[in-house]
């Protein structure tokens, strides 16, 4: 049998992007409002895990790397709950700063076992004000002469961090500066036409295959139009190559000329939330540790899949991840034969 014998070394990474709060105020219900047609949510009990940016960050020190976070959150609970949250799982926290004129993003999910009833945001998505922007500027650029990093990860979400409108945005300068200097650089935005440039020059650009859809306005036939499609998207965005999720069907990567497609493996499906920030950490550590483009994805489906099973957003532990790859070796004995 073919055993998948790489394993992924402790790196060190820049996460910079949109900070938010995953809750879900859980419950039981059997019953509907006299007020209205609508279920009574019986509560039981209140679950918190951070998501977006500060998902990535988790995952990549879940898998034992050194990560330092930059990112906004408000001056309010949910913020301070945040960050003694990241800090407590070994997340740098000094280039995360408060603003007191927006809250921290917080997605609250009210759900049952079984199901999500309603999802509530308490977000601010206008552009971030220019003095904190600085701040973070100056902090991450002290922090890249000052360490050796391997790669830097910006999850954007569109929330006002990272800002195209404004063409001397101090990030649009960072970029600039880091796809220059020797580490890997990648992107996973909600970001599409003309605003995607900011990101020129990154090694790879992330988008889902309704982001992809969306920028370059084709209707994506997995066995003809993607390749097109993912042309298309790199002309547009000028980044080096292109990783589109799928979904069901796993992942496929472009680099201009030539197509891999990785598909998934079966697993229940308990919640996506979060599969893709797992994806963007896996396939960057793996990266950096000098894996091929096919076996890192190979790695970031399985971790995905293991994600997915939970409810909620996961950081994926490395121990975990190789016991995915034992029972995948184990059921799909060709899955790592390329």
């Amino acid at each position: 049998m073919n055993t998948f014998n790489k394993k992924l070394n402790a790196k060190t990474f820049i996460v910079i992007g949109d900070l938010m709060v995953d809750e879900y105020d859980m419950g039981t219900v059997s019953r509907l409002s006299p007020e209205a047609p609508i279920p009574i949510l019986d509560f039981t009990k209140r679950i918190r895990v951070p998501g977006g940016a500060a998902n990535v960050a988790m995952n990549l020190a879940s898998l034992g790397n050194h990560v330092e976070l930059v990112g906004l959150i408000g001056n309010d609970e949910i913020g301070q709950w945040l960050k003694d949250s990241l800090n407590r799982h070994g997340v740098g926290t000094k280039g995360i700063l408060y603003s007191n004129k927006r809250p921290t993003t917080n997605k609250v999910r009210f759900a049952t076992i079984q199901q999500t009833l309603l999802r509530v945001d308490y977000e601010d998505s206008h552009q971030v004000e220019d003095p904190l922007i600085n701040k973070m500027f100056a902090y991450i650029v002290q922090y890249l002469q000052n360490n050796q990093v391997d790669g830097v990860l910006v999850s954007d979400y569109n929330k006002g961090l990272i800002s195209y409108e404004k063409k001397n945005h101090p990030f649009i300068a960072l970029f600039k500066k880091i796809i220059k200097m020797p580490l890997l650089c990648g992107v996973d935005t909600k970001k599409s036409g003309t605003a995607l440039s900011i990101f020129s020059g990154f090694d790879f650009i992330k988008p889902n295959l309704l982001e992809l859809e969306k920028t370059v306005n084709i209707k994506i036939n997995l066995s003809n139009t993607l390749p097109l499609a993912c042309q298309n998207f790199l002309k547009i965005s000028q980044a080096k190559t292109v990783l589109v999720t799928l979904g069901a069907e796993g992942m496929y990567h472009f680099d201009g000329t030539n197509g891999i497609h990785v598909p998934t493996v079966a697993t229940s499906v308990h919640d996506v939330t979060g599969a893709g920030d797992t994806a963007f950490a896996v396939i960057m550590q793996s990266l950096v540790n000098g894996l091929s483009w096919i076996d890192s994805m190979r790695l970031a489906n399985l971790a995905a899949s293991v994600v997915i099973e939970s409810q909620g957003t996961k950081a994926i532990l490395l121990k975990e991840l190789y016991r995915r790859v034992e029972f995948i070796e184990n059921t799909h004995p060709n899955y790592f034969i390329s």
